[in-house]
């Protein structure tokens, strides 16, 4: 009996012992419980995700398809179809695929290090990773192909969704202005000289605030999530992949964006077929001139609103040249309908894009932030130079 107490005896010395002594085992499991436990909400998440994808084309095309019927079933004929949806929806597409195409060949054939370097000191100032700066080169180029390396990189895991929604808004700013400037300019100046001048600068400033203003707002909130700043290893230098690897990446992520961005277009257009579009158009454009502005300006607005932009500034030429308002006037006009049209112009055409190349609520939601943005820089920067003029 002795040999056995003596075992039981050191048994219960032993676990007693192991129970007292201090140990680093409960932080390494708790640390891997914190591991295991966000690894099963991310599949949680990714899987509601994927059940939202497959299930919210079809409630969006019936929902189109309600909307037409009940207003005009012939706009469903192939000779009101075919130039006002189908060609339209496939020009999209096609932008669509060469931007994922160029932003997964960056990211496979290891150009995304050279694209980081030429702004790492920019995006250091942010606390952005030199993903972030590939992403924000490629943005003077294509906003499509730096959505795309955006996206790739929080779905690889190289940053997290707050870095790529700050990002994605620090690309909104300039990137976006000077990628646009080359066909405006030649657009606005020729016909409204010093006011079209003065208008380009007003976006300009307000381009490049937005952008100083986003870098400054992502060094505090990534800095006071991580506890240090993140920016402070350099991008890694990604190992060259076969063009067949980049081509079987394309068509799996191609066909994802097909089937949310086809649905929300084919939404837009029978919104806008219904009229929805115009009746808000109609609303803003004279909230916008009541009192603000004389009633000559209000064409200028409306144009701009109802029509294309280049109508509205055809619109302010005609009335610059007639003597009927001032540069002033016309440029306080030229920012109102810019104010006021550009919003709706993102939903009918950057939305479809947006929700095949992030997810629809996240497209959404960061398209909206981009806009609030645009629309209060504009209004400060506009502020200044009517207190300066």
């Amino acid at each position: 009996m002795i040999p056995g107490g003596i075992f039981i005896f050191r048994q219960r010395f032993t676990t007693l012992t192991e129970t007292q002594q201090p140990s680093s085992a409960p932080a390494a499991t708790h640390s891997e419980a914190t591991a295991n436990a966000a690894l099963a909400n991310h599949k949680r998440r990714k899987g509601r995700t994927g059940a939202v994808a497959r299930i919210l084309p079809f409630i969006l095309c019936a929902g189109a398809l309600f909307l037409i019927v009940r207003h005009d079933p012939s706009l469903l004929a192939w000779a009101k179809a075919w130039p006002r949806l189908v060609h339209p929806l496939l020009r999209m597409l096609l932008y669509l695929g060469i931007g994922l195409l160029v932003g997964l060949a960056v990211e496979g054939m290891g150009w995304a290090p050279m694209l980081a370097r030429m702004v790492r000191p920019l995006m250091r100032f942010g606390n952005l990773r030199d993903e972030s700066g590939a992403a924000f080169t490629a943005a003077f180029f294509s906003g499509t192909t730096a959505n795309t390396m955006l996206m790739n990189y929080w779905q690889d895991g190289r940053i997290t969704q707050q870095e790529m929604r700050l990002s994605y808004l620090v690309n909104t700013g300039l990137p976006v202005f000077l990628l646009h400037l080359p066909t405006t300019f030649f657009i606005v100046v020729p016909m409204t000289r010093t006011a079209g001048i003065i208008y380009l600068s007003i976006n300009a400033v307000a381009a490049l605030a937005r952008t100083i203003a986003v870098l400054a707002w992502s060094r505090i909130r990534l800095a006071a999530a991580a506890g240090l700043p993140q920016a402070t290893a350099a991008m890694p230098e990604s190992r060259k992949t076969t063009l067949q690897k980049v081509l079987d990446a394309f068509r799996k992520r191609f066909k994802r964006i097909v089937t949310i961005t086809a649905p929300v277009y084919f939404l837009m257009y029978a919104l806008n077929q219904t009229g929805v579009f115009e009746q808000l158009r109609d609303a803003f454009s004279h909230w916008a001139v009541t009192g603000l502005l004389p009633v000559e300006a209000a064409g200028v607005v409306v144009f701009s609103v109802a029509a294309e932009f280049t109508s509205g500034i055809a619109a302010a030429g005609a009335l610059l040249d007639a003597g009927t308002l001032t540069t002033q006037q016309i440029v306080l006009a030229l920012i109102l309908g810019t104010i006021v049209a550009t919003p709706i112009r993102a939903l009918r055409h950057q939305l479809p894009s947006h929700a095949g190349v992030f997810t629809p609520r996240l497209g959404l939601v960061m398209l909206l932030q981009s806009q609030f943005i645009r629309i209060a820089s504009l209004l400060a920067v506009t502020w200044i130079y009517l207190a300066l003029a």
